[in-house]
């Protein structure tokens, strides 16, 4: 799952906010969630880039990035599953 990767508390959520199709040759999807607090404040934002492996020099699927409410980057990773 996508929450073993990130650097969250078990009490935050994470709600979708955009998903974006690409039409290139590697059909890639770029998710975005935000991360809110159990009080419903915004503590960050993170992105998915799926099928990141088209044309790149390391053969891997997915890239997570975390970033928190200031844009500092918290996790950023590359991994063949989730």
């Amino acid at each position: 799952m996508l929450r073993n990767h990130l650097k969250i508390q078990e009490s935050d959520t994470l709600e979708r906010v955009e998903e974006i199709h690409l039409k290139n040759r590697g059909q890639e999807d770029i998710t975005t969630w935000s991360i809110k607090g159990p009080d419903g404040r915004l503590k960050g934002r993170v992105t998915l880039f799926d099928k990141f492996c088209n044309r790149r020099s390391w053969p891997v699927n997915y890239r997570i990035t975390q970033r928190d409410c200031s844009g500092k980057i918290v996790v950023d990773k590359l991994t063949d599953s989730l």
